[in-house]
């Protein structure tokens, strides 16, 4: 999501089989700024430092107010190596995890 929405592409982060539910193009424009604007929100929110997300007051004062919104940062998710496939193991962070299982 933050790939497509740093690319100007945030339209595409809309899922396409909620096309049919669009309301007449009058009212898509204010339409498409609250999407925008929850995408924005979205992305806000999962910020890597705490620090940088907005607290739930901030959120409601962005949701319900045209606020200045920062804008967000690369999230490390876009940029981290894929998992390994292999069942009940995974490691990330110097943590690792193992699932056993009983007979």
């Amino acid at each position: 999501a933050w790939s497509l929405w740093n690319e100007g592409k945030w339209s595409e982060i809309i899922d396409e089989d909620l096309g049919d539910l669009y309301p007449p193009v009058e009212v898509m424009k204010s339409i498409h700024i609250e999407v925008m604007k929850c995408i924005h929100i979205g992305l806000l929110c999962c910020q890597n430092r705490a620090i940088d997300r907005p607290t739930m007051a901030e959120v409601d004062l962005m949701l319900n107010y045209e606020t200045d919104r920062p804008s967000p940062k690369e999230p490390p998710c876009t940029t981290l190596p894929a998992f390994s496939d292999k069942p009940g193991h995974s490691s990330s962070n110097n943590v690792t995890f193992t699932r056993i299982e009983g007979r």
